[in-house]
């Protein structure tokens, strides 16, 4: 695990947290939820989750770098007691159908697929509860097809476009790359820098897209 890298990676991506923040503004802050977040990451997304809601949360990844960054992170804010880290795939996580109050899939239903992904994380989740997806913005209205047939209901959606990434995270990102551009920290950041110049090349590919779901009672 190379901190330095994941500590530059976390201060930009909290330029995207206002429109994550957006979308959790349409679950009630009163309650006590149980909360799950499937592909946490280093936990950005996470610690936005127990900042904004009372209640505990299962955070399930399998990125083990990330993780143990994670669990530093936690330690360091005395928040081992609220958030419980899973290193696990999700689709070998277990837990009971309808035990969850809200689930957040950050950038992860993209990864494994939306439609499968969707089912099992819906049957996780309580009747009336709260499903806060963010995809690429592709195949648009097929999910939203899909998702009507799947006892929920779209509260809402709304789309982030290539200049809300740059703007507010590849800008950035691309500065302390070139601030920080040893030998070592280039290596770490190849992944980073192949993105950066696919945005240049192709900025469209980088729509993304919140979907404000709820199950049905």
């Amino acid at each position: 695990m190379n901190k330095a890298y994941y500590d530059i990676k976390n201060q930009c991506r909290k330029g995207l947290l206002v429109y994550l923040k957006n979308a959790l503004s349409v679950i009630p802050k009163e309650g006590h939820y149980r909360m799950l977040d499937i592909g946490c990451g280093t936990g950005v997304p996470t610690l936005l989750l127990a900042e904004h809601f009372k209640g505990t949360i299962t955070a399930v990844d399998t990125d083990k770098p990330a993780l143990d960054f994670f669990r530093d992170t936690l330690i360091e804010n005395h928040l081992q007691s609220n958030i419980n880290i899973r290193e696990v795939s999700f689709f070998d996580f277990q837990a009971e159908n309808s035990s969850f109050d809200i689930i957040l899939a950050e950038g992860f239903l993209n990864v494994v697929g939306f439609e499968s992904g969707f089912k099992k994380a819906i049957a996780f989740l309580k009747p009336g509860g709260y499903f806060i997806i963010h995809d690429e913005y592709k195949n648009h209205e097929n999910k939203i097809s899909f998702m009507a047939h799947q006892n929920c209901s779209l509260m809402d959606f709304f789309i982030l476009d290539e200049n809300i990434w740059w703007n507010h995270y590849y800008k950035e990102l691309a500065g302390q790359i070139e601030k920080n551009g040893s030998s070592e920290m280039l290596g770490y950041f190849s992944r980073d820098i192949a993105e950066i110049e696919h945005l240049k090349n192709d900025p469209v590919a980088f729509r993304s897209v919140y979907y404000l779901v709820r199950k049905n009672e």
